[in-house]
This record gives structure tokens, C-alpha cells and sequence, in this order.
């Protein structure tokens, strides 16, 4: 028998081109990745991130707030941080006690100082977090 997770906690966060979550499936481009080459670094670069939640049995039905924040080495914050929430109702056939995964996708544009080793730090209410460690380098120029 699978143990019921005590609280929701983060599965994964992955970095990507882009990410879309379409009826609690997660539809990625140029996922996974942790090396990110800026041609310009005056400009945003784009980029897109995504976050699974498992959420126990008890915990459907609810919000489970997600702070998702970038940043760099040192833990300064290179954004403000995005408020984001993860809603997972309980289906009318579910197997009693099983958890459920929620995600979160987000799109955007991230103005990154310069070369370096930055993170994305997804974090819950409880201040139980994930990172996805990501390294930046200047793009070659032709």
C-alpha cells in the first residue's frame, strides 16, 4: 500500500523554451536543460519553467500557495517573486488515499546581470522548496 503523503510537496522543477500545462498534462519545448547562452544580456531572455506538486488526499480540494523566485549565486533575488497556486480536486473515481500531482507553468522574460550560476527556488507555505540550478554564459558572437 502507498503511503499518503503528510503535506504536499514539490516532485520536480524543470527549466525549459517553453512549457504549457493542458488538462493536467505538461507539454514542454527544449526541456530540462541547465546551460542558458545570452546574446545580450541589456535584454530579458526568455525562457520557461515548470512545477509539480504532489498533494495528498487531504490536501485536494484547496489552494497549496507556490512562491517561484530566480536567483543568482549568492541567493540575492534577480526578480520579484511570482505568486503562483496549485488547486487539485479530488476525481469522483480517485483510489482512496492516493495523491495527486498539480503543475504550475510559467512563461517569461528574466533580465539576467550578466555570466554567472543562478537558480529557480520553487518554494510552498511550509518552506519546503526545489531548485533547479542553471549556469549562464555570454553567447558566442559572429
Amino acid at each position: 500500500m502507498i503511503e499518503e503523503l503528510a503535506h504536499p510537496e514539490i516532485e520536480f522543477l524543470l527549466l525549459a523554451d517553453r512549457v504549457e500545462v493542458i488538462n493536467g498534462k505538461l507539454y514542454m519545448m527544449g526541456g530540462a536543460w541547465d546551460r542558458l547562452h545570452v546574446g545580450d544580456f541589456s535584454q530579458p531572455s526568455a525562457f520557461g519553467l515548470t512545477v509539480g506538486v504532489l498533494v495528498p488526499w487531504l490536501g485536494t480540494n484547496q489552494d497549496h500557495p507556490v512562491t517561484i523566485s530566480i536567483e543568482d549565486a549568492d541567493g540575492r533575488k534577480i526578480t520579484p517573486d511570482l505568486q503562483a497556486r496549485v488547486h487539485v480536486v479530488r476525481p469522483a473515481h480517485a483510489i482512496a488515499g492516493q495523491s495527486f500531482r498539480g503543475m504550475i507553468a510559467v512563461n517569461g522574460f528574466w533580465k539576467l546581470p550578466g555570466p554567472g550560476s543562478f537558480r529557480a527556488v520553487a518554494t510552498l507555505a511550509d518552506g519546503s522548496a526545489r531548485h533547479a540550478t542553471f549556469y549562464v554564459t555570454a553567447a558566442a558572437t559572429v
